[in-house]
């Protein structure tokens, strides 16, 4: 089965701006290592967008853009993705009103690989996240270890810990089950999530 072009060319610049900054040998390490090896066999192909038009989504091009002037490799990921996002459908995080207007009106994720997508798998989920300046995703928790590869500016925030800053390139390991979230400066947030499901 052979992969779709641009979504190859997104996954090979994602690899090869995250290892660089992982250190071998880490729990993120492994857990990125064991993603891009499930990821070396295409999925079955995905559908594509069809998702609802949200207001988060006004931003993205200027997300994009600040990535774009990141690192060289970051905005290598930038340019891939760009090429991929009008295939994305873009949706709310479930129960998002809970989150008060402002959280709801002001994110948008897509799935790129994963349950639904543009390549299905239940291996490996991978996927992207774009939020209004000035916005605090919810608090939020799930059994995979997860890692962000981060595009902008933003906070991220793990049980009580402080937030801190990654910064554009910046990667962000959330360990299993472990309560975090992210929150936009005064540009918009975009960053890639790559969750293992074992």
């Amino acid at each position: 089965m052979r992969r779709d072009g641009q979504l190859q060319h997104f996954i090979a610049a994602l690899e090869s701006a995250l290892f660089p900054r992982l250190a071998s040998g880490t729990s993120e390490w492994r857990v990125a290592r064991d993603i891009f090896d499930a990821l070396k066999a295409p999925g079955a192909p995905g559908f594509g967008a069809d998702g609802e038009t949200l207001p988060a989504h006004q931003y993205l091009r200027d997300a994009v853009d600040i990535g774009r002037h990141g690192p060289d490799d970051v905005a290598a990921v930038a340019d891939a993705f760009e090429r991929l996002e009008p295939r994305l459908a873009w949706h709310r995080r479930k129960n998002a009103e809970d989150g008060g207007q402002r959280f709801r009106d002001g994110h948008a994720n897509a799935i790129i690989l994963g349950t639904s997508g543009l390549e299905l798998r239940s291996d490996v989920l991978v996927g992207a996240s774009l939020m209004a300046p000035g916005v605090q995703y919810v608090d939020h928790h799930h059994p995979p270890a997860e890692i962000y590869f981060v595009m902008t500016p933003g906070a991220w925030r793990q049980e009580q810990r402080p937030w801190h800053e990654p910064g554009r390139g910046g990667v962000v390991y959330n360990t299993p089950n472990i309560v975090h979230a992210m929150k936009s400066s005064d540009q918009p947030l975009l960053a890639v999530w790559c969750l293992l499901n074992r």
